[in-house]
């Protein structure tokens, strides 16, 4: 992580700091063995009270800039002052809904489209800032730059865009992020065609861009390895959030027709003993959060 000076103790960017710190030594993954399809890993330990708290004060301060796209923790973005309080409030409140009550068909839609979207969308961000770390489980290489997360739950693109090294050499993560109690096998298919899509040329253009933004946030002789070559070094990241059972190891078909290798095929598989209950809880920590981190 970045070293900020400026930051004291208990400071807003220590308290992401230390946040990240807790979510780091709770969650862990764990590869499945079986499919030849894909690597599926199973992600533990993100339902509890410490962690869905540290997750609502780092999403809260990924809305506020303390993370940069090297991966690095800074202060030069953070907001501060009432009115910047009031306005990040109101972000919060657009991202997800200013309560945990969902009636009408139209609040249920919200939640389920667009609240839970987004905050499993983060919930993959924040797993992938932790990947600059030395251990870096979920890709098997450390995280060098990390495209910003979507300010708004329904912006098109790619859910995630990393560059990150594996062995040798530097490779490309897009990720695609899914939320659902009872379909998680079905999110996973959807998941699969954007995947496919990318095999098939599409989105070429807007990879090449990725790759330019981010190519100025290595270090320089990463930057270097920036090329056309990168995008033959891409790995898939499904992240799948869901509390029903599916056999993240059955062998599938949609990931397996996919062009890279096994080990660049990565299948996150997030399983909620209460589905709910984990986004109303790091929706509230992120309410809660807002005065902590604009002061």
């Amino acid at each position: 992580m970045g070293d900020i000076q400026s930051a004291g103790l208990g400071s807003p960017l220590e308290l992401v700091r230390t946040a990240l710190d807790e979510i780091a030594a709770s969650v862990s993954f764990s590869q499945s063995p079986g499919p030849s399809s894909h690597t599926a890993i199973r992600v533990s330990g993100i339902e509890s009270p410490k962690v869905t708290r540290s997750l609502g004060r780092v999403l809260v301060g990924l809305l506020v800039g303390a993370v940069e796209c090297n991966v690095a923790l800074a202060s030069a973005l953070l907001a501060d002052g009432i009115d910047d309080r009031a306005q990040l409030a109101c972000d919060v409140a657009e991202l997800i809904g200013t309560t945990n009550s969902f009636v009408t068909q139209e609040e249920v839609l919200f939640r389920d489209t667009k609240r839970n979207a987004w905050l499993a969308e983060g919930l993959l961000h924040v797993l992938l800032v932790l990947q600059n770390r030395e251990s870096a489980e979920l890709l098997g290489g450390r995280v060098h730059a990390l495209r910003q997360i979507h300010p708004i739950p329904t912006q098109q693109g790619f859910d995630a865009v990393a560059l990150y090294v594996n062995g040798d050499g530097l490779s490309l993560a897009i990720g695609e992020s899914k939320a659902s109690r009872q379909d998680g096998s079905g999110q996973l298919t959807q998941a699969s065609k954007i995947f496919k899509s990318l095999d098939s040329g599409d989105h070429g253009r807007h990879l090449r861009q990725e790759l330019t933004a981010l190519k100025g946030y290595l270090p320089a002789d990463l930057a270097l390895q920036v090329s056309k070559a990168v995008l033959n070094r891409r790995c898939y990241v499904p992240s799948i959030v869901h509390e029903k059972p599916f056999d993240e190891q059955k062998e599938r078909v949609t990931l397996r027709d996919l062009v890279p290798p096994l080990d660049r095929k990565r299948l996150l598989a997030v399983r909620l003993v209460n589905f709910h209950g984990f986004f109303d809880s790091v929706a509230d920590a992120m309410r809660n959060s807002v005065a902590e981190i604009v002061v």
